[in-house]
């Protein structure tokens, strides 16, 4: 199996995120199982380095996993790590909430979608690496 730079990947992490968050902003709008708080400018830019971030974060994870993750497949790891990731933070939320109820609440909508665009992630970032392996 190739593998190409963690830099390349890194790049490509970016380029998942920023498509990957303003797939989450679309599908919002189209679920509505968040009010967005700010003008659509500020939420372009506020999702992009959001999702930026994420993918990077993935994207890292998935270059240094990449030999011990189960699956041949590469959109298949991406997928398992963005879940993965995406449910870590979740459990995060869950004790947030325990702590402090008031504040941080869990809504049930709000769980089922970003699970779902934590797989879209994955399927985002696992195409591109696909693709940029073909072409190294």
């Amino acid at each position: 199996m190739q593998y190409v730079d963690l830099g390349k990947n890194i790049m490509l992490g970016v380029i998942a995120g920023i498509a990957w968050g303003w797939v989450v902003m679309a599908v919002n709008v189209a679920t509505g199982a968040f009010e967005f708080e700010n003008t659509l400018l500020h939420n372009l830019v506020v999702f992009a380095v959001g999702g930026a971030v994420f993918g990077i974060v993935v994207s890292g994870f998935l270059s240094l996993l990449q030999r011990w993750l189960p699956f041949k497949n590469i959109v298949a790891n991406a997928v398992l790590l963005s879940t993965m990731l995406w449910l870590l933070l979740r459990i995060g939320g869950m004790l947030l909430s325990s702590i402090e109820p008031e504040r941080y609440h869990l809504i049930t909508a709000q769980s089922i979608q970003g699970v779902i665009l934590a797989i879209v992630m994955g399927c985002i970032l696992g195409i591109l690496w696909k693709i940029n392996k073909k072409r190294v």
